[in-house]
């Protein structure tokens, strides 16, 4: 069993609070108790100052800026296009490199700000509690390639995103809001951003939207207790790499997130009344790490994600090293996953302290599919692949998802090449896959690409999925380890070991899953 710091939201520490809903497992162990309700227990020990609190894989807490530079205040209260405050809020920016933050304010009932591309060089951007800055619903504010904001192209390039951020000691904080107006339509047009990425998804491509906050070549770079709705794309895309002192002692060197909300869609229906949903909000991934160039040292810690892609992705092309990803709680989205971008290595990566909640998920139309319910992924294929070790998953707790652990290697069977994925070292511990309310029965998929490059070791130790059966197991070219903890199943298939290590029956990880923030 991995060290149960005084933080974490899951497991028996909290038992007392939990209550007998109907939900239990039915294992060969006593049965622990779990709650298909939600525990204000989890919620309360993640909350700010209380979280991560004697986990000693993190850095302190993050603090909001001692010195202001200079103090904007809003002059409208709904997002008109007609008043940007681009111009300004950019001034500021520049103005202030190196002197303190630019703070974002209200006045009154005037708490909105509209802004195109912004340009964070070596600032910090505070949003203050109460302020919302949108992103402009305008393509031409964005535009990189003449493409941005065209229906039917597929360019990942198009267009800049909301604000760009380089240099050291850059931050985006406050308890404010960011924008990006994913599901509203653009401009002069009767289409969102969103619909562009929709009208490409049987193709696969990818609209020519902004993301809301791209991360470029940044060391210390900080994101602290700020919400991010509705972007039109990722949501953030980072980047960063640790001083030249390096990783070691210095979690979060590179870039430290912590304490930040994901929550996309924030509503129901758009403005004009057409519901929305995640599976609606196409390509919104949470955090892409390392999606610009190699990427270390980095930390997200004590934060919410519910979007429609993949809650945090891991891109290594270029490489990504020496992540803790700690105390984080998910709502909906594809998953806690790593790639598909391998290629560049990927090593040394803690995700601990983990809820992946699929009953959060709110109903709607365009439904979901069930890619849209997943847990933990290890992704990648012959056109990206790349040697992934040295990752390690614990303390996980998931909920009514269909997709419970998924490591495969050939994630996209329509591209081809000889980059081959490499999967070895990867230890999930700890696991417990709670089905509540699930229509489907729970997933695991362990696939190697073939016999010259299997998966393994795959180590599952402590790992119970509720309700799984041999048919919903799927492997090939794997090398498993199971144990010493239980696991309630095991895998078989062509090119498939299983090294059989248990040691006992011992209970599952009891799961606590806090209330999420839902849409309005």
């Amino acid at each position: 069993m991995k060290p149960n710091w005084r933080s974490l939201p899951k497991v028996a520490a909290a038992a007392a609070v939990l209550s007998a809903a109907g939900c239990s497992t039915n294992d060969d162990p006593p049965a622990a108790t779990l709650e298909c309700g939600w525990s204000s227990t989890a919620a309360a020990e993640s909350a700010p100052g209380a979280c991560g609190v004697g986990d000693p894989t993190l850095p302190p807490e993050p603090t909001l800026p001692t010195t202001v530079c200079q103090t904007l205040t809003a002059n409208k209260s709904t997002p008109d296009e007609s008043q940007l405050d681009t111009v300004t809020i950019q001034a500021a920016l520049t103005a202030c490199a190196g002197s303190g933050a630019v703070k974002l304010t209200s006045s009154g009932s005037n708490n909105v700000f509209v802004a195109g591309h912004l340009q964070v060089t070596g600032q910090v951007l505070w949003i203050d509690s109460g302020v919302t800055l949108y992103a402009s619903r305008n393509p031409f504010y964005y535009n990189d390639d003449g493409n941005c904001g065209l229906i039917g192209v597929s360019d990942s390039s198009a267009c800049a995103p909301l604000i760009s951020v380089t240099g050291a000691n850059a931050g985006i904080v406050g308890d404010g809001i960011i924008d990006g107006q994913g599901g509203e339509p653009l401009v002069g047009e009767a289409y969102s951003w969103w619909d562009l990425s929709n009208a490409l998804r049987s193709s696969n491509g990818s609209g020519p939207n902004p993301a809301l906050i791209e991360v470029k070549t940044a060391t210390n770079f900080l994101m602290y207790r700020i919400t991010l709705h509705n972007s039109p794309k990722a949501h953030v895309k980072l980047s960063a790499n640790a001083p030249a002192t390096g990783c070691a002692g210095h979690p979060g060197s590179g870039f430290t997130v912590w304490g930040v909300t994901i929550l996309t869609p924030s509503t129901l229906t758009n403005s004009l009344g057409y519901p929305v949903t995640p599976y609606y909000a196409r390509n919104t991934d949470g955090y892409d790490p390392g999606e610009f160039a190699a990427t270390s040292c980095g930390v997200i810690a004590c934060s919410i994600v519910s979007t429609g892609d993949d809650q945090i992705a891991i891109k290594a092309a270029h490489g990504a090293t020496d992540f803790v990803i700690a105390h984080n709680h998910f709502g909906s989205g594809h998953g806690m996953s790593i790639g598909s971008e391998t290629n560049g290595k990927v090593a040394n990566i803690d995700v601990h302290d983990l809820t992946i909640d699929g009953s959060s998920r709110w109903t709607g139309a365009p439904l979901s599919d069930t890619g849209d319910f997943n847990g933990i992924r290890v992704k990648s294929d012959e056109s990206r692949g790349g040697p992934v070790s040295g990752v390690s998953f614990s303390n996980v707790c998931v909920r009514d998802v269909v997709n419970a652990i998924v490591v495969n290697s050939s994630y996209n069977p329509l591209f081809s090449g000889t980059l081959y994925p490499e999967f070895h070292d990867i230890t999930i511990s700890d696991f417990h896959g709670v089905s509540c309310i699930s229509l489907l029965p729970p997933v695991v998929n362990l696939e190697g690409f073939n016999a010259q490059f299997p998966a393994g070791p795959l180590t599952l130790d402590n790992v119970i999925v509720d309700g799984i059966t041999p048919l919903d197991i799927a492997a090939q070219f794997s090398n498993v380890v199971l144990g010493p903890g239980n696991v309630n199943f095991e895998p078989h298939g062509p090119g498939v070991t299983v090294e059989n290590k248990i040691q006992g029956k011992e209970a599952p990880v009891a799961c606590s899953f806090p209330l999420l923030p839902v849409p309005e």
